[in-house]
């Protein structure tokens, strides 16, 4: 079936090629008919669609002109004749109406501001233009127009309020300018600006739109604003404190670590030491094993509490750690899982990013912490981990690329992009270093943080994860993306471990 898009221009596409569709009223029926996409639209609803109360008397025939002419253009079987009318088929995903409105579900049921505003993000990213502009002249499409037009602007303030409980405040005030200008009448957004503007240090202008607001839905419409815009601006007056509270980002709403391994607390333990809480699990084989399992749990705890560390500790038998691991980090919430060599393979399903330790895994503090980095999309994940235990350890950070060739330059342009991401998100600065592509492991990394793709571990991964001179982590984004990967990657630089000179 073909990929429709309706969230912009009308468009249709099979295998990746568009199609090309008939104008005028035959291109807007199939419009009408994506509109209710799966369902039966009556011919007479259709009708009343194209020619509002005054059909012509050959409307019907007409009608059946127009659906005979879209079915040579998509496929026979594209739009299905069903009492009392039509049905376009739709495939799974091949729909955009119907891939943002499963987004928007999505959101809603997310508590993580950060994975919310991701969701939502995507969602708008669907938005190619102004729905069924094309159509405006046709009697269905005002009504239509105006309700998806609602739909995304609801996805946008939801995505601006995530971004607000995360305290981006800044980055928002002049997307928020723009959008108070564009709608003036809309208190939503209104609000989200004010509170943006307080946070950046800028009551008078927060103060000022909120008087700008009163005096348009005065003037234009002789209503007062709501109480909960009232009751703002008292607050801003009153410079309550409750207005500077952030929900998100870096409160307790984010998830917990999961560390399967005593060995690995040390390097683990100091992500945990402000908003994220510790927890670690030891699994045996053998139920004999728990007493002493536990003992050692009992004390790392006690150490950790010590050191401002939140940490809970739990240990159980398993036949299947991974199966079992992954459960747990859906049942808690995990933000990250961190283990002890268990076959990549395993955590296919794991709902968060997942790092797996090399064989021996010993991390010594004081070497720079190196990410060989190549600006695809799955390498975004351990470049995030790697900068957030670079912080966490207060160790120099390095994006390794590889060297100019005959036909290519070298991947130094590339990382500086990186650097520029992780400053701005992240918080911290990375040091470009260019390597050959034959060098597996930079020369004196302390601990190399890589990606592992999907599909099959390539040999040069299994190197890491088998005997690395360093210690290693090879990080596999979970079903959430990264927070850090941009909409659009990098240019990408076709780095991989497995390259040989």
């Amino acid at each position: 079936m073909p990929d429709y898009r309706l969230l912009g221009p009308l468009e249709a596409f099979e295998g990746g090629q568009p199609l090309a569709l008939p104008v005028g009223k035959p291109r807007a029926v199939l419009a009408r008919l994506l509109l209710d996409a799966g369902r039966v639209v009556p011919a007479e609803a259709l009708v009343d669609s194209m020619w509002g109360d005054r059909p012509p008397v050959s409307a019907p025939k007409l009608l059946q002109v127009y659906v005979s002419q879209l079915r040579k253009a998509l496929r026979p079987e594209a739009i299905e004749t069903r009492r009392p009318g039509y049905s376009v088929r739709v495939e799974p995903g091949g729909f955009d109406l119907i891939r943002f409105e499963a987004l928007m579900d999505a959101a809603r049921d997310t508590r993580d501001p950060a994975r919310r505003s991701e969701i939502l993000g995507e969602a708008l990213s669907l938005w190619r233009g102004v729905a069924l502009a094309e159509f405006r002249s046709e009697p269905f499409a005002r009504a239509a127009s105006r309700r998806l037009a609602e739909l995304r602007l609801a996805a946008l303030e939801q995505r601006i309020d995530a971004e607000l409980e995360l305290g981006h405040h800044d980055r928002l005030v002049g997307e928020l300018e723009a959008l108070v200008e564009e709608e003036p009448l809309r208190e939503r957004p209104r609000r989200q600006l004010m509170l943006a503007l307080y946070r950046a240090g800028r009551q008078a202008d927060a103060l000022a739109r909120y008087r700008e607001g009163r005096r348009l839905l005065v003037d234009e419409l002789g209503i007062e604003p709501t109480p909960s815009l009232q009751e703002l601006e008292r607050a801003i007056l009153r410079r309550d404190p409750h207005l500077d509270e952030v929900r998100g980002g870096r409160s307790r709403v984010r998830g917990c670590v999961i560390c399967l391994g005593l060995e690995l607390r040390e390097l683990v333990a100091p992500l945990c030491a402000g908003d994220h809480e510790l927890l670690l699990v030891e699994l045996v084989a053998d139920a004999s094993e728990l007493p002493e399992r536990s003992g050692q749990l009992h004390d790392a705890r006690e150490e950790l509490l010590e050191r401002g560390v939140q940490v809970r500790t739990v240990s159980f038998t398993s036949k299947a750690p991974a199966e079992d691991i992954v459960r747990l980090a859906v049942e808690q919430d995990a933000e990250l899982i961190v283990t002890r060599y268990i076959p990549p393979d395993a955590f296919a399903a794991a709902p968060c990013d997942v790092a797996i330790a090399s064989k021996g895994f010993r991390f010594a503090h004081g070497r720079p912490i190196v990410v060989p980095f190549g600006g695809r999309r799955d390498e975004w994940a351990a470049l995030e981990l790697a900068a957030w235990i670079a912080r966490a350890h207060d160790l120099p950070l390095h994006l390794a690329g590889i060297e100019a060739t005959e036909t290519k330059r070298d991947a130094s342009r590339m990382l500086a992009g990186a650097s520029l991401a992780l400053q701005r998100f992240a918080g911290i600065a990375a040091q470009p270093v260019i390597v050959p592509a034959h060098a597996v492991v930079p020369v004196g990394a302390g601990l190399v943080v890589a990606s592992l793709p999907p599909g099959e571990v390539d040999s040069s991964r299994r190197e890491l994860l088998d005997a690395s001179p360093a210690p290693a982590l090879l990080v596999r984004a979970g079903l959430r993306p990264s927070g850090l990967a941009p909409d659009r990657t990098l240019t990408h630089f076709s780095w991989s471990l497995a390259e040989r000179a």
